[in-house]
This record gives structure tokens, sequence and C-alpha cells, in this order.
């Protein structure tokens, strides 16, 4: 419904602007005239840029694009965001912001954790991965930014291995 009334509103700037152009056409230099296709022009336009805002508002908050959003936020954020965050980002309702996030739990895109206060939504997928040089043979834990290939125990080959 809403997005419907700003296409009625596009639509009627049409008549505004081409009436306000026919007048500057047709002014040959009288005042009267460049002032009644100022006053047209103007309407016009000013109802075409609130049907495009709110036509614009509109597709942002489509739902698609919001649970996109979310997932984009989280990359940004480390792996966890929160119903505030998502609120303050989009400037959507805390009820649209929780709908997106049940969602997107719904679909296993992410996990709820409930911690003291509030509520995280991990995204595992996203969050950052740790790197670790051990050794296969005696289980020696090196520093990844060590230059060392061999481990210093036992010879063996080090292999560097995600946590």
């Amino acid at each position: 419904m809403k997005k419907g009334i700003a296409i009625l509103v596009a639509l009627l700037s049409i008549p505004f602007l081409t009436v306000g152009l026919l007048f500057l056409i047709a002014s040959g230099g009288q005042a009267s005239r460049l002032f009644v296709a100022l006053a047209f022009g103007v309407i016009g336009l000013a109802l075409l840029i609130t049907a495009l805002k709110r036509l614009r508002r509109l597709a942002a908050l489509n739902p698609e694009v919001l649970r996109t959003g979310a997932v984009d936020l989280a990359r940004r954020l480390g792996g966890e965001l929160t119903v505030s965050q998502l609120r303050a980002e989009y400037d959507i309702s805390f009820d649209e912001a929780q709908a997106v996030l049940d969602g997107l739990v719904t679909e296993q895109a992410c996990s709820r954790d409930d911690r003291a206060e509030r509520t995280v939504y991990v995204f595992h997928e996203l969050m950052p991965s740790l790197s670790e040089k051990s050794c296969p043979y005696c289980g020696t834990a090196l520093p990844v930014r060590d230059a060392l290939r061999k481990c210093p125990n036992c010879g063996g080959t080090l292999e560097i291995t995600k946590t």
C-alpha cells in the first residue's frame, strides 16, 4: 500500500512538471507566466523528490535487503551482532530488527547467544579464525610469526592449523 501511494505521487508530479514546462515555453518574457511556471515546477519537483525518497526507503527496508545487510554488518563487526546495532544501522524498529535476526537463526546462518544483559547473534562462519603453528610429532606449539619450518625439539616439519 505504501509503495502504491509513492508511485501515485510520482505519477502525480508529471502533470505539474508538464504544465510548468509549458508555461515556461509560452512565457515569452512575461513575468506572470514565469511565476506560474516556477510554481508548477516547484510543486512537481517536490512531489517527485518526495516519492523517490519514499520508494528508496521502502526498497532499503525490503526483508531480503535487511537480511543481506545484517550479514554484512556482522562481517564488519567481527561475527557478532545485536538487535540494537542492526536498528541503528538501518533505522528500523525493534520488531523489524528482531524479525530479521530470528529469520537468520531459522535459516541457521547464525545462533542466538544470551549474555549477561543482552542477546548477541553469533555468525560462526564470520568469526575471525586464529592460526597456530604446531609440530605433529611432539605437539610443540609455536607462534605463527616465527620463521621456523622445523620443530626445534624433534626436527619435524611444522604445520599451520586454524583454530
